[in-house]
């Protein structure tokens, strides 16, 4: 049976917890991991501490066997897309501050909506 490495996009996993959720069901050590994705084992580290940042998501991926696309939805950043979305629609913002004043997670929100028929 094939391993499912997908995160459900309602998850509150962050990039650097599922870079070594998937480490581990691989069996790889950190090091491993750095040798073969190509970058060091202090970056890796501070990746999956949620330290930093990184544009390397590729060659992780790669070396996880992993679709990057399964990364980098986890990133946390936002879109040139969704920037100018939201730059043309300003009250989205508001709405977003909003959000997050709340306390509300993206699984409550998605729980809220498919309530009321629309998520």
């Amino acid at each position: 049976m094939k391993e499912d490495t997908t995160t459900e996009m309602t998850s509150e996993i962050t990039l650097g917890q599922k870079i070594r959720e998937l480490r581990g069901r691989k069996g790889m050590s950190l090091r491993e991991l750095a040798t073969k994705a190509e970058v060091s084992a202090p970056f890796l580290s501070d990746l999956e501490h949620g330290r930093r940042g990184t544009e390397q998501l590729d060659k992780i991926a790669k070396a996880l066997g992993v679709p990057t696309a399964e990364l980098n939805k986890l990133k946390g950043t936002v879109s040139a897309e969704m920037k100018h979305w939201l730059h043309e629609n300003p009250s989205m913002v508001q709405l977003l501050t909003e959000i997050r004043a709340s306390g509300k997670t993206a699984v409550d929100l998605r729980a809220a909506l498919a309530k009321t028929g629309r998520g």
